[in-house]
Parts: C-alpha cells; sequence; structure tokens
C-alpha cells in the first residue's frame, strides 16, 4: 500500500520523466528553427510591456544613444558570444516567456521584482562581451584616478562591477573620477 507521499513522489518522477524529454525537445527546435537569433534582436526584447522601463534607461544611456552613432543592442551585452554559454542562456531564458505567459505578475509584483532582476542581468554579463568593442589598450580613462582602477582592476574584477549603470541609465554629468 503507498502511502500519500508516496503517490505524490511517484506523480513528480512520472511528470519530470516527460517533461524534460519535451522541454529539451522544445529546446532544440528553438535554436534549430532560427528563434535564437530572432529572439536576441533588440526588437524582440523592446516587444514585452515588462521591458519599457529597461529599454528607456537603456536608449538614454551611452550605449543606447551616442554622438559616435554606435549602438549596442540586447544581445551585444546580454548574450554571451561563445556558442555553449549562448545556448545555455537562451534556454534559460525560456523561464522568462513561462513566467511572462503562465505566472503573469502584477505591475506592482513586477516593480518589486525590478531591482533583483536588474541585479541578476549584470551579473551575468560576461566580460568578453564588454571586450568584444572596448578595446582596452586604445581607451585610456580620462581621469588619474579611472587610469589607476583600470590598472588594478581589469581581469580581475568584471567590467559591470564598476560600471553598473553604463547600459542602462540616464546620462548625468559626471564628476572628475567618477565611475559610470
Amino acid at each position: 500500500m503507498k502511502t500519500e507521499t508516496g503517490q505524490s513522489k511517484s506523480f513528480i518522477k512520472m511528470r519530470i520523466a516527460w517533461l524534460l524529454p519535451v522541454c529539451l525537445a522544445l529546446a532544440t527546435l528553438f535554436f534549430l528553427t532560427g528563434a535564437s537569433e530572432y529572439t536576441s534582436q533588440t526588437d524582440f526584447c523592446q516587444s514585452c510591456h515588462e521591458m519599457n522601463k529597461v529599454v528607456s534607461t537603456w536608449q538614454n544611456s551611452i550605449h543606447g544613444a551616442n554622438e559616435s552613432g554606435i549602438v549596442a543592442e540586447c544581445k551585444d551585452c546580454h548574450i554571451p558570444r561563445n556558442l555553449g554559454n549562448k545556448l545555455v542562456v537562451k534556454a534559460g531564458k525560456l523561464k522568462e516567456l513561462y513566467v511572462h505567459s503562465v505566472v503573469r505578475p502584477t505591475n506592482f509584483e513586477f516593480r518589486r521584482m525590478t531591482p533583483e532582476l536588474a541585479d541578476r542581468a549584470r551579473s551575468k554579463i560576461d566580460d568578453q562581451n564588454c571586450l568584444a568593442c572596448h578595446d582596452l589598450k586604445r581607451q585610456v580613462p580620462n581621469s588619474e584616478t579611472q587610469q589607476i582602477a583600470h590598472s588594478t582592476s581589469v581581469g580581475t574584477a568584471a567590467c559591470v562591477s564598476c560600471h553598473q549603470w553604463v547600459g542602462h541609465a540616464p546620462r548625468e554629468i559626471k564628476k572628475e573620477g567618477e565611475i559610470r
């Protein structure tokens, strides 16, 4: 005779047994059909209402608008360039689709989660994405304080540990030595 807990464990194992292959098949189909590239486009990122504030802060940042006209798209910072890491990140992003489509947080709940989501997004930005555009040998920081910071932290600290607001912050007048 099975206990209620035993039946519950069997049910969970059975769900995982069919859910895992289904998820793997869907993920494979997702990548094989080019959906990965499509969902990496800035236009796709802008299509969700939850992203309005994020898009606005990006458009007002140095990476969204600047005098040179060079724009960093969402994928330039948020999607790894290495194929293996890219696949892992894109598979993980399926959770966002689930939350958006199934959980459907209210505006209040989403605003409450925003700081944590922003911290998580920043923590996953790979330095290689920064270095694909920024050549540290050619871009010398303006102030002595910034030069010292770069000489002591490059290679030992993530770029976003100092430049955490560079992609999603309104431009403000910088003070000497201030890091953005």
